[in-house]
């Protein structure tokens, strides 16, 4: 494989960068994805904060949300039992009648997009995309029950469900064994649902990232079918996942274990009573995934990827300057890239930053960067195909209560992709995106 035949695979992710702006928004998430991940991605613009959990406990949004839809450490804590308080009120018998467990989404954005090539600007194109609608459940129906099972519908008439499970709680009698079978979200450092973004191309570049040339479309962004065992301690100090999963997508033919994958993380966190520094929690992940390759789809080839992060709680509880620093390695076998000589690597990191100077507002800043550390095709450029990506913007809460939340976010991002265009030029996206988006 040549180095221009790496141009021409790419100039599909060129086309779904560059090409696909606000006029046909809804797409724009998945840029950059396989072709075969690009539409589950936009499922992951929904994720927000669930006003029927408030609800269900007589409680404010803040006791579980730094920041909707960020969780703190006591939303933390719930999530991880299951979505449950633990204290005789989780059973819907012991709610008032009126009470289930269902919530809805509603969302519209404006994008504005500008794609410049070698320094050029060769498209320019802005609108309001195609909004959605969200009506799903999700909580627990007694101690041992919890579920989550979330349909969009796109104005644009598709209809994606969103990571569909049903949980398990403290099997055993235990918090340290809980069992999720279903299609279930990874536990990352900084989840896709749980950030303020109301898309989802913010994370497409560090977490869906696919080695020039790779034929799979696996990745730790998107849910996967198959069994989640996770446990914790008291408040969550200590945590850790295991999924154990088919890799969604792969083609499955003459095979009984079809593409199977492991996905797994710990994590720890330290509280301090006093002092500008607040709180400390580290943790390390890591995937092996398998995709099939030839006409047998019995012949399995596999994908690594390593990470580690720490997050930093500073100045205040309620609010805190917050800090997240992220590492991942890949490594990919060659026979996924077509013409490969040898085994593709890469390196990718990320550092994020959130202030919130009263609530509900809050101000965020992303970098990442990923660099090909070895090419599958030897002749290729050390830095084909590598990426930059930074993004700041602001979240504002206009209503935000136990019956709805009413939120307002605009942010601006800067995506560049190395040497993908012809000539061995660069491609580089300017989005600026204002959204609105009411839960109830």
């Amino acid at each position: 494989m040549t180095v221009r035949h790496g141009i021409a695979w790419l100039s599909l992710l060129i086309g779904s960068v560059a090409g696909v702006t606000s006029a046909d928004a809804t797409d724009h998430p998945a840029a950059g994805l396989p072709p075969g991940a690009r539409a589950a991605v936009r499922a992951y613009e929904a994720h927000a904060g669930i006003p029927a959990f408030a609800r269900k406990y007589g409680m404010k949004c803040s006791a579980c949300h730094l920041a909707v839809p960020v969780l703190n450490q006591f939303g933390q804590a719930f999530k991880d039992n299951g979505y449950r308080m633990k204290n005789g009120t989780d059973d819907l018998r012991a709610n008032e009648p009126a009470y289930w467990p269902l919530f809805g989404w509603l969302w519209k954005d404006y994008e504005v997009d500008v794609e410049r090539v070698g320094g050029q600007t060769v498209q320019q194109r802005g609108g309001i995309s195609n909004g959605a609608l969200v009506l799903g459940g999700l909580g627990s129906i007694g101690d041992k029950v919890s579920f989550r099972f979330v349909p969009i519908i796109y104005e644009d008439g598709a209809t994606i469900v969103d990571h569909g499970w049903i949980r398990y709680n403290q099997a055993f009698g235990s918090d340290w064994f809980n069992i999720k079978v279903g299609a279930a979200e990874f536990d990352l450092p900084i989840n896709p649902g749980r950030e303020y973004n109301m898309g989802a191309s913010r994370f497409a570049v560090l977490y869906a990232y696919s080695v020039p040339g790779s034929i799979s479309s696996f990745s730790v962004l998107l849910p996967q079918p198959g069994v989640e065992i996770m446990g914790h301690d008291l408040g969550s100090r200590n945590r850790y996942s295991v999924n154990l999963f088919n890799t969604g997508g792969a083609p499955r033919a003459h095979c009984v274990l079809c593409s199977p994958g492991i996905f797994g993380r710990v994590t720890h966190r330290e509280e301090f009573a006093s002092g500008f520094l607040r709180a400390v929690k580290a943790g390390v992940f890591g995937a092996y995934a398998t995709w099939p390759v030839g006409p047998d789809t019995s012949d399995l080839k596999g994908q690594r990827r390593l990470g580690g992060d720490v997050e930093l709680w500073m100045g205040s509880d309620v609010l805190p300057l917050r800090a997240t620093l992220m590492g991942i390695t890949g490594r990919d076998d060659r026979a996924l890239v077509t013409g490969a000589t040898q085994d593709p690597k890469f390196n990718a990191g990320m550092l994020q930053l959130e202030y919130l100077p009263k609530l509900p507002l809050v101000f965020y800043g992303r970098l990442q960067v990923i660099r090909n550390q070895r090419q599958a095709v030897a002749a290729s450029p050390d830095d084909f195909g590598d990426q930059d990506f930074q993004l700041v913007g602001v979240r504002h809460a206009v209503e935000l209560n136990s019956r709805f939340a009413w939120l307002l976010e605009l942010t601006y991002w800067r995506w560049t992709i190395k040497r993908v265009a012809p000539g061995g030029a660069n491609v580089t996206n300017h989005t600026v995106w204002l959204g609105t988006h009411l839960d109830f």
